[in-house]
């Protein structure tokens, strides 16, 4: 079955749906990539300044002999352990690795749309609309099945984004914004 690629089809119109919920998922896991990544930064220097304390508070309980020195050492040995713990339990870094391969597997499924909606107007006689968008429909829903969580701070990241500084948009006005002129649709 083939379809023409105008404004009113209804399937250029899910399509174009389809695409800027892409064009969302895919900021929502880069911001979310970005936060993580801040939060790895953060909890690799307090680990450094923990772990640097207590050394230095142990060593000079050592030299000095001070027992306030060795009670110091030890709490902080506690605390960096702690942390330690809470690092093993939560791994941002990992997290972020994932959401930046989220995010990159959505971008590539975000050019496929524009090149379905390109073929649709182009060769609006030679493409088999249905099947291509059952075909993309798949493939983000294995994205989304390994897909981390986000959080509603990085849809919101997200959203800023897209809207305020219009890193990708959402409407027809804006979806044309980035979008080849020949697939503009007014």
């Amino acid at each position: 079955m083939s379809s023409s690629a105008n404004s009113t089809d209804p399937n250029v119109q899910a399509i174009r749906e389809s695409f800027g919920r892409a064009v969302y998922s895919h900021k929502t896991h880069e911001k979310a990539r970005e936060q993580a990544s801040r939060w790895a930064a953060i909890i690799k220097w307090v680990n450094i300044v923990l772990t640097t304390l207590t050394s230095t508070t142990l060593i000079s309980t050592i030299i000095t002999n001070q027992k306030a020195l060795l009670y110091t050492g030890s709490i902080l040995a506690t605390l960096t352990l702690a942390f330690v713990i809470f690092q093993l339990s939560f791994d941002p870094a990992s997290e972020a690795e994932r959401h930046r391969a989220t995010a990159k597997a959505l971008w590539y499924v975000r050019e496929k749309y524009i090149y379905l909606l390109t073929d649709m107007k182009v060769a609006p006689g030679g493409v088999d609309v249905p099947q291509r968008r059952d075909e993309l429909m798949e493939e983000i829903r294995k994205i989304y099945d390994l897909a981390p969580d986000t959080s509603s701070r990085a849809y919101r990241a997200a959203q800023k984004a897209l809207k305020v500084n219009e890193d990708m948009t959402f409407s027809n006005e804006e979806i044309n914004n980035f979008l080849p002129d020949s697939l503009h649709v007014t």
